[in-house]
């Protein structure tokens, strides 16, 4: 069994145990009095997600920071409130991946095989139309992206990377490929909409990327606030 394997199974067990701790402390059957310790859970959390998959650093940074923070005011060292801390933080960190962050989307494809989409306080929308579609990259910060793959042949492993920070995204899929959505968010949600009519033979398209206090929906018609 390979060490990712292991490391999910562990990881499942360890947060199916605090589950159902917390469970049973609510029901008055045990009492687990964590005290000024609670922090740690928020921590845990962190370490696990990344362990889990180390490319994908932002959602576990941003846990292990708010419960550090948390569990030094807990124990008196600090005196701020670590909200103060964490959105100028936030900031920074959305400038850092912006930068660094790892790349899904393969880099050797033409213009017609991949289109990216950018939107800065406002709005940007694509109809990508590729014989072969292997990847895009979808932006929107303060502003709304749309990427519409309906006329697109899609290849197996495709990936549409996206990245949104106070902003939404949309990503319009045809219904004959699998969706699989590895998003993570951040105060923010991922939907799936679609109504797909696969088979074992279809293609699989990955939805990967970060979600900052943003919004993604994926689905298989486009919505109106898009329509020209």
């Amino acid at each position: 069994m390979q060490n990712s394997s292991l490391i999910r199974i562990a990881s499942g067990i360890i947060i199916a145990v605090v589950g159902t701790g917390f469970l049973l402390n609510n029901l008055g059957v045990v009492d687990l009095s964590f005290g000024v310790y609670w922090p740690i859970l928020v921590i845990l959390a962190g370490l696990l997600l990344f362990a889990n998959n180390t490319r994908n650093w932002l959602v576990p940074i941003f846990l292990v920071i708010l419960g550090s923070l948390y569990q030094l005011r807990e124990l008196d060292v600090v005196t701020f409130q670590p909200w103060q801390v964490i959105w100028p933080l936030a900031i920074v960190a959305i400038g850092v991946s912006l930068l660094f962050r790892h790349s899904y989307v393969i880099n050797a494809t033409s213009k017609n095989e991949r289109d990216d989409v950018f939107a800065l306080m406002g709005g940007s929308q694509i109809t990508n139309a590729a014989k072969a579609f292997k990847g895009s990259r979808v932006t929107a910060i303060m502003g709304g992206a749309q990427i519409d793959l309906r006329k697109a042949t899609i290849t197996d492993g495709s990936v549409v990377e996206i990245f949104s920070f106070w902003g939404g995204i949309e990503i319009v899929v045809p219904e004959n490929v699998q969706i699989q959505n590895k998003v993570n968010c951040i105060m923010a949600g991922s939907e799936d909409k679609t109504n797909q009519k696969v088979d074992n033979k279809s293609p699989q398209l990955v939805i990967a990327g970060d979600l900052i206090m943003a919004g993604a929906i994926i689905c298989n018609t486009p919505s109106e606030s898009y329509n020209s």
